[in-house]
């Protein structure tokens, strides 16, 4: 019976799609995203894959190119510095820093144009590819790790380096394929994969494996639902 219920739901949709009209030019939209953030490279190896949130503005310039403006925030998960270990060379044993804290966060904003390969909303549902370019406000934060460079016979664990943040704005390119689903001559479903390029850096930590991160690379599986007027 559940089985049935699916099928007659996916049937319903797709009987919604198959006869839905092209959209306008200057039609205007405003949509809501959810994403799975992938840091790729090195950047994979400060931190792991997070929930990226969003909004935007998009804009119907022709039946198959649709302009979009977007903000979107990112709170980046799975550092791993608290179980990362540094080779302390007076005693030649690795050695965990047990006050280490760590914490990346993104705010972004950035404007694309979305090429359909045929008109939007004529078949329902739309290939695409996208480019664009924003900037992504980054904010990396680390503190609590120990002096790897002290000498004496006991480590001293309460002798710290510097907290310190990166704090900086970097220019992003963005190439994206997806998919446009439209369910009405208003109502847009998008899933995408969009790859980014951002020119900011991290800086190394290579006493516990980290090296120079630049640039930093993400990629994101984007859901997304579009209202346009």
């Amino acid at each position: 019976m559940q089985m049935l219920r699916t099928l007659c739901f996916i049937g319903a949709i797709l009987i919604s799609v198959s006869t839905v009209g092209a959209f306008e030019k200057g039609q205007s939209g405003i949509g809501f995203f959810g994403s799975a953030h992938v840091p790729v490279f090195n950047f994979g190896n400060w931190y792991s894959a997070s929930p990226k949130l969003g909004v935007s503005y998009n804009y119907v310039a022709t039946s198959r190119i649709v302009a979009e403006i977007e903000y979107h925030y990112s709170k980046m998960g799975g550092g791993d510095l608290d179980t990362r270990r540094f080779r302390w060379s007076v005693d030649n044993n690795e050695h965990l820093s047990p006050q280490v804290t760590q914490a990346m966060a993104f705010n972004s904003i950035s404007a694309s144009g979305i090429v359909h390969l045929r008109e939007l909303g004529s078949s329902g549902m739309t290939p695409y590819l996208s480019g664009g370019l924003g900037l992504f406000w980054y904010q990396n934060e680390v503190s609590g790790l120990i002096f790897p460079g002290q000498t004496g016979t006991t480590l001293d664990t309460s002798l710290l380096l510097p907290a310190y943040e990166d704090d900086w704005p970097a220019l992003t390119a963005m190439l994206a394929g997806g998919v446009s689903i439209a369910t009405s001559d208003r109502f847009l479903i998008d899933i995408r994969g969009r790859y980014n390029i951002m020119l900011g850096e991290l800086r190394p930590l290579e006493d516990w494996g980290l090296l120079k991160t630049f640039p930093l690379q993400s990629f994101d599986l984007v859901v997304g639902f579009k209202y346009f007027w």
